[in-house]
């Protein structure tokens, strides 16, 4: 199975071409506010060959910000609307349990916790079991209280890997698919103003 897979949750903006399970190509990007920017010219650099369009189209839905969010899971529903191919959602901490699972960063067998900056002194968060599928969360909350969690739990917590494209794509591979929603977690900072009566 052909995936394009993107992900916009973070300050890394991803995409990758993935066959079988193969990466054929993938570029990213780094830039906490220039995700438009970003997927646009990272989609360019793929090696693609629109005579073979893919299967499938993974996203990355968070947990993670409003604008970024959003910027991936319009990229990834446009181009299943101009191909007519079908788009899935990601967890994107699915996606850094993928990575964190394949570059062995947490012992064989262990539970650990896998955490991503969700500003404001706080960590988006899951639990994942030793296989990396994950088992408690997505959660936001204060770093010091993930922190005491995952301490309490004699767990790792993993907090410096991102998601990336390629590990969205091997999730949707295996299964592990939601809608294309975004996974906010916030009440959102704007609020509908009160009319005022004089």
């Amino acid at each position: 199975m052909k995936i394009i897979a993107v992900d916009t949750s973070t300050e890394l903006s991803s995409i990758a071409l993935v066959d079988s399970g193969t990466v054929i190509s993938m570029a990213s990007h780094t830039d906490a506010r220039g995700h438009v920017e970003a997927i646009g010219s990272l989609f360019t650099e793929l090696e693609l060959d629109l005579n073979s369009l893919p299967d499938l189209i993974a996203c990355g839905v968070g947990p993670g910000p409003y604008t970024g969010l959003r910027v991936g899971i319009a990229f990834a529903q446009a181009l299943s609307a101009a191909w007519s191919v079908p788009v899935v959602g990601v967890c994107s901490l699915d996606a850094v349990s993928n990575a964190i699972i394949r570059q062995s960063l947490v012992a064989p067998g262990s539970e650990f916790i896998a955490a991503t900056d969700a500003r404001r002194k706080e960590y988006y968060w899951a639990k994942f079991d030793s296989s990396g599928k994950r088992i408690f969360g997505p959660r936001v909350d204060l770093t010091e209280v993930v922190g005491e969690l995952a301490l309490a739990a004699g767990i790792p917590l993993v907090t410096e890997v991102l998601p990336h494209a390629v590990d969205i794509a091997a999730c949707a591979l295996r299964g592990d698919q939601l809608d294309i929603s975004p996974m906010y977690l916030r009440e959102a900072d704007a609020k509908p103003s009160v009319p005022v009566q004089l």
